[in-house]
C-alpha cells in the first residue's frame, strides 16, 4: 500500500491548484442541465466544492483503497473537470468502477453516466475504462439508458457518438434532439458528448451527398450554430464550411441556392476575397465561395444597375458581360456602388453581401463600377455614361486592385490619353453604338488579345 499511497500523494501534489478554483466545475453545470429533465439521470449538488471533494476522495483511497456508494457518486463528478482530475489516477478509477459495479443501486451508475456525457472527449484519461463499465451496466439501469445502449451503443467510446450522429442525419434532427426523444431531454448542446456528436455528424455530411442542398443547409445551421448566426464551437469552423460546400464539388447551383449558402457563410467567416485569413483553415471551401462570389458580384452590378440605369442603353450591357462570364473568362469580380446602388444592393441581396463604395471624386449618386480580373488584366466597367477601361496588366502602376473597401473615382477612370487602341497598356472605350454592337466588338477584340478567347457577336445579341 505504501507505493499506492506515494503515487496518489504525487498526483495530489501535482494537481493542487495554486489559485482558488470556483466550486462548481463545468461538469457540474452540464450535468445539472442533463438531470433537470432526464429521468434516471443524476446531477451533483449545487454549491458543493467538488475540487475539495476530489482531494478528500484521494485521501480516502490512500487510506482504504475503497469508496462507499456515496463517495462513488461524488467521485463521478470529479473525474475530468476538477483539480485534481481523478481520472488521471488509476487506483481511484479502479475503486470507482468497483464501487459502481457492486453497489447494487442505480445512483452511482446514473452519476457516472451523466458525468461521462457532460465531459466526454475520446482522448480523456480513463475514458475507455469508464466507457466499458457503463456499457456493461446500462442494460440493468432502467430508461433511458437501456434503450440508448441497446439501440445506439451509446457508451461505446467511439461507436456511440458515430451512431448518434448517423441517427440524427437519418432523422433530420440534431443529436441533442435524438437523445431528447429517448428521454435524455436536457443534454446541453455544449456538453462534451454533444460536441463530439456534432463533429461526427459534420464529417458524415461533408463526406456524403445524400442530403438535398436545402436540407443540408437547414440541418447544419440548426445543430452546429447558435440561433443560426454563430458557431457553437469555434473549432468546428472548417467542418461547418466543408459540410456546407464540399458536397457541391464543381457544381454551381442555381443562384437562389448560392445566395442562401453565401448569406450564412459570409456571416460566419466573412468574405474570403477581403478576409482571407478567416478562410485559411478551409482552402477548398474558400475556392468554392470565391467562385460563387465572382458570379454574385457580376449579378450585383447587372441587377442593381438594371434598376437605376437607362433601359435603352443598359439592355446591351447585360448580354455582353453575361457572355464573357459564361465563356469562363472572369476569374474574379468586385463592385463599387454610389449611395443609390448601396441601398438597392442591400435590398436585393441582403446585408451579408460584400462590395466597395466611392470615397472621393466626382460620381453621380447612382453610379457603379464593375471590376473584373480577366487574364492578366483588370477591367473597370462604369455604369450609365461611363467608359469601359481595361488595363493590360493588373499589377501595373495605376491599375486598380480588387477587394478594397473604398475607391476614389479617379482611380477607376482611364488616363486622359487612353483610347480603343489595342497596342496601348490602357484601353478605354465609350458605350456608343450599342445597337450596332460597336463598343461590344471593340471590347471583345481587346479581350481576345488578352486571353486568346474570341466572344462572337451571336453570343451577346439582343433580341
Amino acid at each position: 500500500m505504501s507505493g499506492l499511497r506515494a503515487s496518489i500523494r504525487g498526483l495530489r501534489t501535482t494537481f493542487r491548484p495554486a489559485l482558488p478554483i470556483p466550486p462548481i466545475a463545468h461538469t457540474v453545470r452540464e450535468a445539472e442541465k442533463i438531470a433537470a429533465f432526464a429521468p434516471g439521470s443524476d446531477a451533483p449538488r449545487l454549491g458543493k466544492d467538488y475540487n475539495r471533494v476530489a482531494r478528500d476522495i484521494l485521501d480516502r483511497v490512500i487510506a482504504t483503497g475503497e469508496l462507499t456508494r456515496r463517495e462513488a457518486r461524488d467521485a463521478a463528478w470529479c473525474l475530468w473537470e476538477t483539480k485534481p482530475e481523478l481520472a488521471s489516477s488509476r487506483p481511484v478509477v479502479t475503486s470507482l468502477i468497483k464501487a459502481t459495479e457492486t453497489s447494487g443501486r442505480k445512483q452511482p451508475f446514473r452519476a457516472l453516466a451523466s458525468s461521462y456525457i457532460a465531459s466526454y472527449a475520446p482522448d480523456r484519461a480513463g475514458i475507455a475504462e469508464i466507457s466499458a463499465v457503463l456499457m456493461r451496466l446500462a442494460i440493468n439501469m432502467g430508461q433511458p439508458w437501456v434503450s440508448l445502449q441497446n439501440e445506439l451503443n451509446l457508451f461505446h467510446v467511439l461507436e456511440g457518438p458515430q451512431n448518434l450522429a448517423r441517427n440524427a442525419i437519418e432523422r433530420g434532427i440534431s443529436p441533442t434532439e435524438v437523445l431528447s426523444a429517448y428521454g435524455l431531454g436536457a443534454l446541453n448542446v455544449q456538453s462534451g458528448f454533444a460536441k463530439f456528436c456534432i463533429t461526427r455528424a459534420l464529417e458524415q455530411i461533408r463526406d456524403g451527398k445524400q442530403l438535398r442542398h436545402d436540407v443540408r443547409l437547414e440541418f447544419v445551421t440548426t445543430f452546429a450554430l447558435r440561433e443560426g448566426r454563430e458557431l457553437l464551437f469555434e473549432e468546428h469552423a472548417p467542418l461547418v464550411a466543408d459540410a456546407l460546400l464540399l458536397p457541391f464539388g464543381s457544381e454551381t447551383p442555381d443562384e437562389s441556392v448560392t445566395d442562401r449558402f453565401l448569406a450564412v457563410l459570409l456571416r460566419l467567416f466573412g468574405d474570403p476575397r477581403s478576409q482571407p485569413t478567416k478562410w485559411a483553415r478551409m482552402r477548398e471551401a474558400a475556392a468554392i465561395v470565391r467562385r460563387w462570389l465572382t458570379k454574385q458580384s457580376l449579378r450585383q452590378f447587372l441587377e442593381v444597375v438594371d434598376k437605376t440605369a437607362d433601359d435603352r442603353m443598359w439592355k446591351y450591357r447585360r448580354p455582353f458581360w453575361s457572355a464573357v462570364y459564361e465563356r469562363g473568362l472572369i476569374s474574379d469580380a468586385w463592385v463599387v456602388f454610389a449611395p443609390v446602388g448601396v441601398r438597392v444592393a442591400r435590398r436585393t441581396f441582403g446585408n451579408e453581401i460584400s462590395f466597395a463604395t466611392f470615397a472621393g471624386g466626382t460620381v453621380q449618386n447612382d453610379h457603379a463600377v464593375l471590376l473584373l480580373r480577366i487574364g492578366r488584366g483588370v477591367v473597370a466597367e462604369w455604369s450609365h455614361s461611363g467608359k469601359c477601361v481595361i488595363w493590360n496588366d493588373a499589377d501595373a502602376l495605376g491599375a486598380p486592385q480588387l477587394h478594397a473597401p473604398t475607391y476614389h473615382a479617379a482611380a477607376l477612370r482611364s488616363p486622359y490619353h487612353a483610347d480603343s487602341s489595342l497596342s496601348d497598356p490602357v484601353f478605354a472605350v465609350t458605350h456608343g453604338g450599342s445597337e450596332k454592337y460597336t463598343w461590344q466588338q471593340k471590347v471583345a477584340a481587346k479581350l481576345h488579345q488578352m486571353t486568346s478567347v474570341r466572344i462572337a457577336q451571336h453570343e451577346y445579341l439582343v433580341n
